[in-house]
């Protein structure tokens, strides 16, 4: 008996594409309308912060942080701005009192609302009272919210102080001694 072979063809099996299109263009669609790129989400902040120097220490174990600083970290002849959070248990984080110091020792004025501070800072900039007329130090509270700080920082900006610098807070300098 002779085996004949028999070829059966497949049928034709169809792909649609136009649903996967659809879907893939739904899918790029909304990737880009909710994407936000770093830059326009998040700010630059410019600081002035202390110079490096040599280091004393050549490994962790010779460094010793109850030794005080040796250098002078804070700008010569500049304004400096204390930032008071509002007293209370629990601590709210919101300013309670700013108070401006002159350099050398000079006077001390005090503030309740930040705009206040915003229009001094903007007349005595232009005074012949500082000597550095572009540095302001600011010591803040380690109560305060940071956007609390933030909107200071804003404002010495706006009044043309472009060396803006910190200082450890007054609870922390006092730990320290």
């Amino acid at each position: 008996m002779a085996r004949r072979h028999v070829t059966e063809e497949a049928p034709e099996i169809a792909i649609p594409v136009t649903p996967m299109l659809d879907m893939t263009f739904q899918l790029l669609t909304f990737f880009i309308f909710t994407y936000h790129p770093l830059s326009v989400v998040e700010g630059q902040m410019d600081f002035t912060l202390p110079a490096t120097g040599d280091a004393k220490a050549r490994t962790q174990d010779q460094v010793d942080p109850d030794r005080p600083s040796d250098t002078d970290l804070s700008p010569k002849g500049a304004l400096t701005v204390t930032i008071k959070a509002q007293p209370g248990s629990p601590p709210t984080g919101e300013i309670g009192h700013i108070k401006v110091q002159m350099p050398n020792g000079g006077r001390e004025l005090s503030f309740n609302q930040p705009e206040e501070l915003a229009n001094y800072l903007k007349t005595i900039r232009d005074t012949k009272d500082l000597e550095n007329k572009n540095d302001i130090q600011i010591q803040a509270d380690s109560a305060l919210k940071y956007a609390r700080v933030i909107r200071v920082i804003d404002l010495c900006r706006s009044a043309k102080f472009e060396g803006i610098g910190f200082a450890p807070p007054e609870e922390q300098g006092a730990a320290k001694q």
